[in-house]
């Protein structure tokens, strides 16, 4: 079904279009050179290993659709990228994880690279947010909005400054080989869907409760960087926080690492259907658990934006033969 005004979805899709061409500038702090199309995971041996005729699939934003979210089949050169670093940066400080052979996940480094890509993909969407922002903002032909696209804006610059936080800690550490970070990681029965995601450990609601009780903004929410992916025959979770956030974070991380194989399935299924949008699957694996629920993983996120509790575990497991029925269920009695 098409949006109701089909020249604002035009407007925003323009506006995208305009906000990446212009988020394109290396990221590395001492560089100003021009980004590449870089993987968010690494193409070859780990995206490859999944993709089928070199496509995988991945949820994507089409404004023409009134269910504007859905699922989108993507070719392997284009497919969970973002213009985050030069050519040379790009090679040369990913190499650890990506070229040099076998990956150690008790390696600091090693795992301080996946939450230091994450963290900048993270950081590029952002600044395309805000761009788009703005751009649409410079609309004359159109009503839109001014006040909810300038609280958007402001959103996403605090975010980006409590960014700066861990991405100025992680360069930190890989140039002085200091450990700002705590990592976790687990071997689990090998699935064929890759997530990069940042997870804020505060809920909508203890957020909303900071604002009203102190007026003002939580000073830093507390990130959790998350990567699940298929590598050597398994898959592999990897979580890691800063230090300074141990007291608040470590009990809640450390389930994933301590319970049971069917809790920590729940717990992933949960955060990728409801808080994390940053992941991808093979063809088969869409076919077989998410052909067909493109509304429900619309309405899927409608729910988690009034949910305010974003640390709940549902009812969901993606690895299990049920899911799609389980999951349709729970859409209608909660997200329709």
């Amino acid at each position: 079904m098409r949006t109701k005004n089909p020249k604002i979805a035009k407007l925003i899709t323009d506006c995208a279009k305009t906000a990446k061409s212009q988020s394109n500038k290396c990221m590395h702090p001492n560089c100003n050179d021009k980004a590449i199309n870089s993987h968010i995971m690494q193409k070859n041996g780990i995206l490859s290993s999944i993709a089928d005729k070199n496509h995988l699939w991945e949820l994507s934003v089409d404004h023409f659709k009134e269910e504007y979210i859905g699922f989108k089949k993507t070719g392997i050169n284009k497919i969970y990228t973002f213009t985050g670093f030069c050519n040379n940066h790009d090679t040369s400080i990913f190499s650890k994880i990506e070229t040099e052979g076998e990956i150690d996940f008790e390696d600091y480094e090693s795992c301080l690279l996946f939450a230091l890509r994450t963290a900048y993909n993270e950081i590029w969407v952002k600044e395309v947010v805000i761009k788009l922002q703005e751009c649409l903002l410079l609309n004359t032909e159109i009503e839109i909005n001014e006040n909810v696209l300038q609280k958007t804006i402001k959103q996403n610059r605090l975010a980006l400054k409590d960014m700066e936080f861990y991405t100025t800690s992680m360069w930190e550490d890989l140039n002085s080989q200091s450990e700002s970070f705590v990592f976790e990681f687990r071997e689990m029965e090998y699935q064929e869907i890759c997530l990069n995601s940042i997870y804020t450990y505060d809920t909508s609601k203890e957020i909303m409760e900071y604002q009203y009780k102190y007026g003002k903004d939580m000073e830093r929410p507390a990130e959790i960087f998350i990567s699940f992916f298929p590598y050597a025959f398994k898959s592999i979770l990897l979580m890691g926080y800063h230090k300074d956030d141990t007291s608040k974070v470590k009990s809640f991380v450390n389930l994933f690492f301590k319970e049971n194989k069917k809790r920590t399935n729940r717990r992933l299924s949960s955060l990728i259907s409801f808080n994390c949008e940053t992941w991808v699957c093979s063809p088969a694996f869409y076919e077989q658990k998410f052909k067909g629920l493109d509304s429900e993983f619309f309405k899927a996120m409608q729910f988690s934006g009034r949910n305010g509790n974003e640390r709940k575990t549902f009812d969901v497991d993606f690895f299990k033969p049920d899911f799609r029925s389980k999951f349709k269920t729970f859409i209608e009695k909660n997200g329709g």
